[in-house]
Formats: C-alpha cells, structure tokens, sequence
C-alpha cells in the first residue's frame, strides 16, 4: 500500500462527505486508503459514510477523544508506505496528494511534505509554511505586530509572510490540516502528543522531525482548499481556550527548562492576557 489518508471526523458531516469526494476523485494513479476516525459525531457521519463510502476505513469512537488521539488510532491501523493527516474541511485540487507523494518518490532525502493550503477565495493561506514558535517569533503574531511591521522579516518570521508562496522549499513547521511523511517518521517518533487535545499537536509533531534533523519541504504545486482557520465570526469559546493552552502546553515541552523562572511567568502571563483579550473580542463580536 503506498499511502494512508487520515481524517478525523466530529460533527462535520456534510463537509466531510464533500472532502472525501475529493479525495477519490482527484487520487486515481497510486494505490491507497482512507480512514475516518468518527469522534462520537451523531450527526448521521456514520450513516454517511458507510452508505457513500463503502470503501472507507471507519473506526466509530464512543466518545470525543481529541483530534491528535483520534489521529493516532488510524495511524495503528495504516498500511501505507506514506502517512497522511488530512482535515475533513478541505477540497482536494488537481492530483495535490499524487503531487506531494511524486515529492517524496522522487527526494530521498525528504521526510515530510505539505501542500499549498488555499482559503475559499483561492487566496494563501501562511499557516501552510511556517517557522516553529519561539517565544519572540510568538510575541510578535499574538500581539499584532507583524501587521505593523508588515515589511520586516524578523517580526514577521513566524508565519514567513514575505516568501513567496509559488515556491517550493524547505519549510520547519507545515499544518496538521495536510501532512504527508514516510512510514519510518512515525516508527521512530510516534504520533501526534496526547496531551494536546486540539491545537498545537501538528507544531510539536513538526518541532520532533526537525529535532531529528530530518527535511520538511512545503510543495507549492499540491493546492488543497481549507476552510478553517479563515473566519472571523464568533468562535467557540472552548476551543479559544484550548488554543492558548495548546500554547503553553508546547512552550513548558520545548521551552520552560531552558529558560529561569521569571521569564517563565512571563510567558505564562502574556499567554494568559492574550486569551483573555481573545475571548474578550469574541464575546464582543
């Protein structure tokens, strides 16, 4: 088997059936499956899939156990030479998951690769290409900065706001939307971090490839519409909560022991004060 996608359904049923369409209608020249792990959606996902998409993989949970958990049970289960994390709020585009599987074919030296990831306007979307967060790279996007000092490269590092997105190259941070790597990355370093329970997994995952010393690239060429990550209406408050937990929970496992105590609470701090004011905005919105 060349290649295991898998997605984490909860809640999501009518997206979901349309990424799937996606899925097998533009990935027709590679021998591959699919597996859906439903969070305890009971919302007719289920129904859905087992009607729709026979063929599917469906691991049926009895309850929400996260997104990087749920990821992890499909990858105990893939047989694929290339791994896969796919998000259920996308639409595959002209062969993007043949593309990105030919990069790794044909660059040995290659660990992982992501697509071009596109908001529904077509538009780029920076999430795609990152750096790993430090706590400056952090500072300057939490708090608005890289909008003020649009031009400068050292405060808009994080999200590399000033490469170009045509271009294809090195990238340390990709999202966990759309991620594809060799079998051997998970032999040798696991899954998805359990502890994070929705955010901040796909960075710790990127930060232990790039803690091996092995090569991430970002291929332009795979284009792949998300539709998360792109509104600006009300969020759930929960899942602004555990954004900013997802935060420090990453900062105290890469971080925290290299630095002293003081500028530990500060860090606890500042992520605090933006979560609060976060919050504050979404209540009034």
């Amino acid at each position: 088997m060349k290649l295991s996608v898998i997605l984490v359904n909860w809640k999501t049923r009518d997206i979901t059936r349309d990424a799937l369409v996606s899925i097998y209608k533009e990935t027709r020249n590679i021998e591959f499956e699919v597996i859906v792990v439903d969070n305890n959606s009971q919302d007719g996902s289920v129904e859905m899939i087992k009607k729709e998409f026979p063929q599917v993989i469906l691991i049926e949970n009895s309850d929400n156990r996260g997104f990087g958990k749920a990821n992890n049970q499909g990858l105990k289960i893939a047989k694929g030479d290339y791994l896969m994390f796919l998000n259920t709020d996308v639409v595959v585009l002209d062969h993007a998951i043949e593309k990105l599987v030919n990069y790794l074919d044909t660059h040995a030296d290659v660990m992982m690769v992501g697509p071009r990831l596109l908001n529904r306007d077509l538009t780029f979307q920076h999430v795609c290409r990152r750096m790993l967060p430090n706590p400056t790279n952090s500072f300057f996007h939490l708090f608005g900065l890289t909008k003020i000092f649009k031009n400068s490269k050292f405060v808009t590092d994080y999200k590399q706001y000033l490469a170009d997105p045509e271009v294809t190259g090195p990238a340390q941070a990709l999202s966990g939307a759309a991620m594809m790597f060799r079998k051997a990355v998970y032999e040798q370093i696991g899954g998805f971090d359990e502890t994070f329970f929705m955010y901040g997994e796909d960075l710790d995952f990127c930060k232990r490839v790039l803690d091996k010393g092995w090569k991430t690239v970002y291929v332009s060429e795979a284009k792949i519409i998300h539709f998360g990550g792109q509104s600006s209406g009300k969020r759930w408050v929960k899942s602004l909560i555990n954004f900013y937990e997802a935060m420090w929970l990453y900062y105290r496992k890469h971080f925290y022991n290299q630095h002293n105590i003081i500028l530990n609470l500060i860090i606890w701090m500042g992520i605090k004060v933006r979560m609060a004011i976060a919050l504050l905005i979404n209540y009034l919105k």
